[in-house]
């Protein structure tokens, strides 16, 4: 590259920075973009949000805390002692060469969860089925898909 071509390729970038510079300077600012208080008001009623002042967010959230100091604490009557003991758990043993099918099949023959091919099938499309550890595992009846998922996945 020569001389002339250097200031030939110089001036064209002065050039559009130029025109472009103009072009910005010029145009009017859009006063649309200002948020003040009223238009950001007008915009939340008009999504269906609620507006508080400071002052009626404390009022709110001081009788909600007094309404759940009031609030008794929930007995457990002796029925609901008794599923608390008997909830059978199960001892997962995960060995090499297991896939994430066999591990459903797996739990859904010892009654921990209802649908093998749908707990597969949710391992498959959260990532958890590229991720299973090898080990024991406490499970029970009563853990979601995510809960299970997260221990074998040790995540």
């Amino acid at each position: 590259m020569n001389r002339r071509n250097t200031r030939a390729f110089a001036f064209g970038i002065l050039v559009s920075v130029s025109i472009i510079g103009s072009f910005y300077f010029s145009t009017k600012k859009d006063s649309a973009g200002e948020l003040t208080i009223e238009n950001a008001k007008a915009l939340l009623t008009d999504g269906e949000y609620i507006v508080l002042t400071k002052e009626q967010y404390q009022v709110m959230e001081k009788a909600g805390i007094e309404a759940t100091k009031q609030a008794e604490p929930p007995q457990q009557t002796p029925a609901a002692q008794k599923t608390d003991e008997i909830i059978p758990s199960l001892k997962l043993e995960i060995v090499s060469g297991m896939v994430s099918h066999d591990i459903a099949a797996l739990l859904e023959r010892e009654k921990i969860i209802d649908d093998g091919d749908h707990f597969e099938t949710y391992l498959e499309e959260n990532g958890y089925n590229k991720r299973i550890q090898l080990g024991t595992f406490d499970l029970k009846p009563d853990m979601s898909y995510k809960q299970i998922a997260k221990i074998i996945t040790k995540s």
